[in-house]
């Protein structure tokens, strides 16, 4: 996976450059390049000291606390640089509330969250998640769903013109989640190396679904596509009527067939189960 901030650094190369001949861009710088564009009036250090407020803002505009089997969500494009992740966060959004039926957040990292809305950064992911712990009842499950790129360390990326956030690690979501005393949680991680996650998170109520095994990358991370190759599968599969089991297993079928015929190495998406969440994974829906 080639780095936002590499690209970047090419097309401004490219673009100051007066000698060198003409390129055409490719269709992801040229996106990138667009996505540049729109932060152009954004004052991001007032978005940022916003943040809190704004948090809080949505977190009270949630719906009233509806049946334990309802989940909430809380749904995070980390990295500004390309807005697929922001598309995926949202996609992810509405199949994970009608599957579940429980509230929305997002958190993103674009230029028009920036202006009025919820960004993505390590604080806002943990004032978020207090929030939500807060309107929690003991046996409520929360969902987390993470896209963006992703390091090798149990990190994703959390940034965008403008916006240098430290990267959001799987120790900093443990914590999070476990101050806020949300102890029952679905974690998705669509990022490459997502597997690398599962030691920080794990427990007996996680579930833990990964795009790709912890020395794997993932595929499909640029504005060439709507949505990332695991995403776009998986999202898939869990709005059909089965199982998160059934789900996972055929959206792992569906990615390793879709890389066998690109002639890349497999990313091995991976799951664990935590032996109190063995009902849920298995309910069909």
């Amino acid at each position: 996976m080639r780095s936002p901030i590499f690209a970047l650094l090419l097309l401004t190369l490219l673009a100051s450059s007066s000698t060198a001949a003409p390129r055409r861009q490719s269709e992801a710088e040229a996106a990138m390049a667009r996505v540049v564009r729109t932060f152009d009036d954004v004052f991001t250090g007032d978005a940022a000291m916003a943040q809190p407020e704004r948090i809080a803002a949505a977190i009270a505009r949630l719906p009233p606390h509806a049946p334990a089997a309802d989940m909430p969500v809380l749904a995070v494009g980390g990295s500004g640089w390309q807005a697929i992740f922001d598309r995926e966060a949202r996609r992810a959004a509405a199949v994970l509330t009608a599957r579940h039926h429980g509230p929305a957040l997002i958190l993103s990292n674009t230029a028009a969250q920036a202006r009025s809305g919820t960004l993505a950064s390590r604080e806002t992911v943990r004032l978020a998640l207090a929030g939500l712990g807060r309107r929690a009842r003991a046996d409520d499950t929360v969902i987390v769903y993470l896209a963006s790129h992703g390091g090798e360390s149990a990190n994703i990326q959390m940034d965008a013109p403008g916006l240098d956030f430290a990267d959001l690690t799987a120790a900093d979501l443990a914590a999070a989640l476990d101050k806020a005393g949300l102890r029952r949680r679905i974690i998705i991680v669509s990022a490459c190396f997502g597997a690398s996650w599962f030691p920080a998170l794990a427990s007996p109520t996680t579930i833990m679904i990964a795009a790709a095994a912890p020395d794997r990358t993932s595929f499909g991370c640029d504005d060439s596509r709507e949505l990332t190759l695991f995403g776009e599968t998986l999202l898939a599969e869990l709005a059909k009527p089965q199982s998160l089991a059934a789900a996972f297993a055929a959206a792992q079928a569906r990615i390793a067939a879709e890389e066998r015929r690109l002639k890349v190495t497999p990313s091995r998406p991976a799951a664990q189960v935590g032996r109190d969440m063995q009902a849920l994974w298995n309910e069909g829906r």
